[in-house]
């Protein structure tokens, strides 16, 4: 893949939002190839921004040390991987990355960038031959090794057989280097999920200011000459910003800007035809106060906002964290967390319940009506004709209701606490965390809304692979569901200005399930790319705060989830 698409894709994820339009003129951009494990190109690294000039490792000390205005994008260099994989918004990649290059020697030290399976985490491999995690400084062990490396064979090979998935991708690429004729570039999906994605893109269209059928007539010219990528590449092969500034000043095409008043901002108005082949989309539910998202809205990964005074009190069993503890008299004989995914959901619907007014003026949902009809009694659930919250009123009337269990009996008995939306959902423990599979997630969710009366769903799409618990599915089942992801962005952060829940691979085979904000979107017509901003205080500091691909078809897990 030349590196100028990869400049050029840098440019255009930022464009509008990192990058104003007037501005691209004077940005500098270096690139660095990222190889897999055998040698073959996997992504590039770009850094782009006003200072970014020089070779990668200059450019990317010069940008570190300027900050503000600067930001770095990891995309495919090969037609097996999608577009747009990573992005850091800010300079803390690039800052923990200088920072492992220098205790290795320098950049000298350094033989090759190699990366696995996850979007965001890259390995600086030295000339010994030892595997240095860019972000954490971490040399790996062997059998690290040796996991990361069969992982990524596994995919390969999975990719491998996928002959259409091959062929759609290789299509895209082609449209985005100008390979492909403007008639092949109007080819789209026409399976019931995009069909259904693209209804919801020209709703939300139309809700925007925008005629949908003069911007499909836009996209359908990717490739018109003095607009097409050639147009932007300068001698040396790389993207020439001039250039660009000069093809963006001399279309014609945004006449289909809207008044900058609304959010999510369609990028129409910085289409120039290369630009223009796919749509694109920021999407980001802004509270109204700041006109931004605001994360602390959410909760933290900790799985409990103490302002909301979720923590049980201590004198009813001292539990916090929503955390299961077993107990025998007053001490702690263990504890397990209750698990990401009913979390997440929770703080969703705490989200609901106290923020929803900030963000889109609807009022807050009480999730305790009085005219619900579901108590808590000593052998479990069951109707009494009390308020919601009365289901666990001996630990605080807290939102996440808590079963009690006894274990035994006599002086040898354990009590413990089991969270009831655990339940629901068939969270168990496993690697010592709590494992919740899609489907068991989405209908435990519902349950727990319709014990509410509520008429709000949790709808999405997504799909976790686990050896020997979930089987593998193939590309067409797989883009359905990313179509499905696609659709709820638009839905949700889009035209309502509410949260969605996320799911996404977080290292080593694992997951995670959390509340985002924020997305960026692309529509390749056969085929859609969905990235998140992964809230930054999930404990995940490679990819806490970055924008991650969660719809990538190599990836383990990816999801997206709105409540309406």
């Amino acid at each position: 893949m030349p590196v100028v698409a990869a400049q050029a894709l840098t440019l255009r994820f930022g464009l509008g939002s990192e990058v104003g339009l007037q501005e691209v003129g004077s940005q500098e951009a270096a690139s660095l190839l990222v190889e897999d494990v055998d040698g073959y190109p996997l992504v590039y690294l770009t850094v782009l921004g006003p200072e970014a000039a020089g070779g990668f490792w200059e450019a990317a000390r010069r940008a570190a040390a300027a900050g503000e205005g600067h930001y770095l994008v990891a995309t495919g260099a090969s037609t097996l991987y999608s577009p747009t994989l990573f992005a850091d918004t800010g300079t803390d990649t690039l800052e923990h990355l200088l920072s492992v290059v220098d205790a290795m020697g320098g950049p000298e030290a350094v033989a090759r960038v190699v990366g696995f399976n996850e979007p965001g985490r890259f390995f600086l491999v030295d000339r010994e031959g030892r595997y240095w995690d860019a972000y954490t400084g971490e040399v790996l062990d062997g059998e690290t090794l040796a996991r990361l490396t069969d992982d990524f064979h596994d995919t390969v090979e999975r990719l491998a057989e996928e002959d259409d998935y091959r062929a759609e991708m290789a299509h895209v690429w082609a449209c985005l280097l100008g390979e492909a004729s403007e008639e092949e570039c109007q080819a789209e999906d026409a399976s019931a999920a995009a069909q259904e994605a693209r209804q919801t893109e020209a709703e939300l269209l139309g809700k925007l200011g925008y005629d949908p059928v003069s911007v499909q007539q836009v996209e359908a010219q990717p490739q018109a000459e003095g607009m097409d990528l050639a147009a932007m590449t300068g001698p040396d092969g790389e993207l020439d910003f001039v250039r660009a500034q000069g093809v963006i000043a001399d279309s014609q095409l945004r006449i289909f800007s809207s008044d900058g008043t609304m959010k999510p901002q369609y990028k129409a108005e910085h289409c120039v035809n290369w630009l223009c082949f796919g749509k694109y989309w920021i999407v980001e539910a802004q509270h109204r106060r700041t006109g931004k998202p605001e994360y602390d809205f959410i909760g933290q990964n900790w799985q409990y906002r103490w302002e909301y005074d979720f923590k049980p009190r201590e004198s009813d069993a001292d539990l916090d964290n929503f955390t299961l503890y077993a107990l025998h008299g007053h001490g702690k004989v263990g504890d397990r967390p209750i698990g990401c995914a009913p979390a997440a959901f929770i703080r969703l619907a705490t989200w609901f319940q106290f923020e929803r007014h900030g963000y889109t003026g609807s009022s807050n949902i009480d999730w305790y009506g009085d005219h619900l009809s579901v108590g808590y009694g000593s052998g479990g659930y069951k109707g009494a004709g009390a308020k919601m919250y009365e289901r666990n009123k001996a630990l605080g009337h807290r939102m996440l209701a808590l079963k009690r269990y006894v274990d035994g009996s006599g002086s040898s008995s354990v009590v413990y606490y089991r969270p009831q939306l655990a339940e629901y959902m068939r969270t168990r423990a496993f690697a010592g965390s709590g494992l919740t599979l899609v489907g068991d997630f989405v209908r435990g969710a519902n349950r727990w809304l319709s014990e509410r009366v509520s008429a709000m769903r949790i709808r999405g799409g997504g799909y976790i692979f686990l050896v020997n618990l979930v089987p593998y599915i193939g590309w067409a089942a797989w883009n359905g569901e990313v179509w499905k992801m696609y659709s709820t962005a638009l839905n949700a952060m889009g035209s309502r200005n509410e949260p969605a829940i996320a799911i996404y691979a977080t290292g080593g085979g694992s997951y995670h399930y959390s509340p985002v904000l924020e997305a960026r979107l692309y529509n390749w017509r056969v085929k859609a790319d969905v990235l998140v901003r992964v809230p930054a205080n999930e404990k995940f500091d490679e990819i806490g705060g970055k924008f991650i691909n969660i719809s990538a078809f190599k990836l383990t897990a990816g999801g997206l989830y709105g409540l309406w």
